[in-house]
C-alpha cells in the first residue's frame, strides 16, 4: 500500500467516525418522526464554574441535566424532525446546530435554528433532545424558552428565564430562579435564594429552606402547593388553592396573598416571626401547634365568620367581624383578613 493510498484510507476512517457524519444518518420512527443517531460531545471545564445554555426562540426540545464527579461538561443528544418526507426532515435537521464551547468565564451550549424556522405548526417541527452531565455544585443559566427541563443536582445555582416549558428541578444549594408560563413547575430540596413564578398551571415545591433572604413564589391562575418550608416567604396566588404543610416560619416579612382560592396552612412552628395573610372571596384556614405563642388579628367582611378552636387564648377584642387574641406570651404576630365572602378558621393541634 503506497503513501497516497494510506492517506486516503485514513481520511475515510476519520469521516466514518465523525459524529457529524453520524448526525446525518437519519432514521424514521413511528408517527412520521425522523431522528439522528445519538451524537456526543464533551469539553474540559478548566477553571470555569458555570454552564450557560441558550436556545433559539423557535426551537423546542427537552433538556435533562444531571451531575457527576467529573472535570468535563458532556452532552449526548438527538436532533429530530416531524415532516412529510425524508428529504424535508433532512432539511430541518441540517438547519439545527448544537455547539458546545468554552467561553472566557463559562462553558456555553448553544442550540441554534434559523429565524424564521421553516416549520410552522405542530404537524411539522424540528427539535433537540439532550442529556447533559456537569460537575457537582456547578451554576447553570438556561435561556431556552421552548424546552422542557428536568435537572437533578446538587447545583450551586440554577436560573431558568422566560420559559414556556415544563420545569422540574431538584437539589439546589444556594440560588434557584425559575420563570415559566402555562406549564407545570416542580421543585424540591432547595436552599438559599428562591424565586419561582408560573401561571395557568400547578406549582409544587418540597423541602425549601430560605433563611437569609425571603423566598418569592407566585402563580397566576393555578394552585400553589408546598410541603416543607423553613424561613421567610412571600406568596401570591390567584384563582387557585394555596396550601402549605410543615411550614416553619421565621422572619418578620412573611406575606401570603390569595384571590378566589382557599388558603390552607399547616404550621409546624413559628419563631418570633410575623405572618400576614390576605384573601378575597375564599376562606383562610390555619392549623398550628396548640402551644404556639402568638398575637392574632383576624378580620372578615360582613357575612363572614371567625372560628378559633383547640388553642388557649386571651381575648383582646371581639366584634361581629373582628377578633384580636393572644396565645402564650404573644411572641409572634399572625394577622389574617378576608375581603368579600369567606371565613377564617384557626385550629390548634397537639404537637
Amino acid at each position: 500500500m503506497n503513501k497516497l493510498t494510506m492517506n486516503l484510507f485514513a481520511a475515510l476512517i476519520f469521516l466514518l467516525l465523525s459524529p457529524e457524519i453520524f448526525a446525518q444518518t437519519i432514521i424514521k420512527t413511528e408517527g412520521g418522526v425522523y431522528t439522528t443517531r445519538e451524537i456526543r460531545a464533551k469539553i474540559k471545564i478548566g477553571d470555569r464554574t458555570s454552564l450557560q445554555i441558550r436556545a433559539a426562540s423557535n426551537l423546542p426540545g427537552k433538556l435533562t441535566i444531571e451531575v457527576a464527579r467529573t472535570d468535563k461538561v458532556k452532552i449526548s443528544y438527538f436532533k429530530k424532525a416531524k415532516a412529510n418526507s425524508m428529504d424535508e426532515a433532512v432539511d430541518y435537521i441540517d438547519l439545527i446546530a448544537v455547539v458546545l464551547r468554552s467561553g472566557p468565564k463559562n462553558i456555553k451550549l448553544e442550540l441554534r435554528s434559523p429565524n424564521p424556522a421553516p416549520w410552522t405548526d405542530d404537524n411539522q417541527w424540528g427539535r433537540v433532545e439532550a442529556k447533559i452531565t456537569i460537575p457537582e455544585n456547578y451554576s447553570v443559566l438556561i435561556e431556552a424558552p421552548l424546552f422542557d427541563v428536568t435537572a437533578v443536582g446538587p447545583f450551586k445555582s440554577m436560573e431558568i428565564l422566560s420559559s414556556l416549558g415544563r420545569i422540574n428541578v431538584k437539589n439546589v444549594t444556594r440560588k434557584l430562579v425559575v420563570s415559566t408560563t402555562n406549564r407545570r413547575l416542580d421543585v424540591s430540596d432547595i436552599t438559599g435564594e428562591i424565586s419561582l413564578f408560573t401561571s395557568n398551571a400547578m406549582l409544587t415545591a418540597r423541602n425549601l429552606i430560605s433563611l437569609d433572604k425571603r423566598a418569592d413564589i407566585e402563580n397566576e391562575n393555578g394552585d400553589i402547593r408546598i410541603r416543607g418550608f423553613k424561613g421567610e416567604l412571600f406568596i401570591e396566588g390567584s384563582y387557585g388553592r394555596i396550601q402549605l404543610s410543615d411550614f416553619y416560619i421565621t422572619g418578620r416579612r412573611n406575606i401570603i396573598k390569595g384571590m378566589s382560592g382557599p388558603i390552607k396552612l399547616e404550621i409546624s412552628g413559628i419563631d418570633r416571626a410575623q405572618l400576614r395573610i390576605t384573601n378575597r372571596f375564599e376562606d383562610i384556614e390555619i392549623n398550628l401547634p396548640d402551644s404556639t405563642s402568638a398575637a392574632f388579628s383576624l378580620v372578615v367582611d360582613e357575612g363572614g365568620k371567625i372560628e378559633v378552636s383547640n388553642i388557649d387564648f386571651r381575648t383582646k377584642l371581639i366584634e361581629h367581624n373582628r377578633m384580636n387574641l393572644v396565645s402564650g406570651n404573644g411572641q409572634s404576630i399572625i394577622s389574617g383578613s378576608v375581603r368579600g365572602s369567606g371565613n377564617i378558621y384557626i385550629r390548634g393541634y397537639d404537637d
